[in-house]
């Protein structure tokens, strides 16, 4: 039988199927090493789809689509959304609606959930981590100044967390890497339990 530790360190790195340049950071911070895929995916939640779901179906759909291209490659993928009251908030239209967005945290707790999938040919992994955010109250002239900075424009939830957007934040209740985009605490703990950490990083073991 092949070790699929050599079947990997044969066919080359970590393939990461997203453009989001925070997730890419956060890999480079980890030094391990990978290529970039970005999948062309529609990203239009279901009729009724909880949240969670959502990113769950998202990052999996992703990651099946690059891993169909790279036989006997590991293939990373993700997705984000916020979340208030279940309500998704993506990412707004215009600075009108990124205003609407920011008021409707103010003051509140708001949910940020990440999909994470990694897989290989047919082996899947992926579950979801979920991070509470709370906000400072805000005003509207904050929340119109905050939006003519243009950081909420391209942003779930019209906020970042890593930005400006901190300003506006009271505090977090889980991982601050989750409301980044990826849940780097539950992914180093999945990859060296398939001792990918050890291939990639020459971390050892035990």
């Amino acid at each position: 039988m092949t070790d699929p530790l050599e079947h990997t360190s044969i066919h080359g790195p970590l393939i990461l199927a997203s453009g989001s340049p925070r997730r890419s950071q956060w890999l480079e911070a980890m030094r391990i090493p990978f290529e970039k895929q970005v999948p062309d995916v529609d990203e239009t939640p279901l009729l009724d789809e909880p949240p969670g779901d959502m990113v769950l179906r998202l990052a999996e759909t992703k990651a099946e689509v690059i891993a169909r291209r790279n036989p006997g490659r590991w293939v990373l993928a993700a997705d984000t959304t916020v979340a208030l009251d279940e309500h998704v908030l993506g990412k707004p239209e215009d600075v009108a609606d990124a205003v609407r967005m920011l008021l409707l945290l103010q003051s509140r707790v708001h949910q940020v959930h990440t999909g994470l999938c990694l897989q290989r040919d047919r082996e899947v992994h992926s579950f979801v981590d979920t991070a509470g955010v709370r906000f400072r109250p805000m005003s509207e002239a904050q929340a119109r100044w905050y939006a003519a900075t243009s950081e909420p424009m391209d942003k779930a939830g019209s906020y970042a967390i890593q930005g400006i957007g901190a300003l506006f934040v009271a505090g977090v209740e889980g991982s601050f890497a989750t409301v980044m985009g990826l849940p780097v605490e539950r992914l180093s703990e999945l990859l060296s339990g398939l001792g990918l950490l050890s291939l990639w990083m020459g971390l050892p073991r035990n």
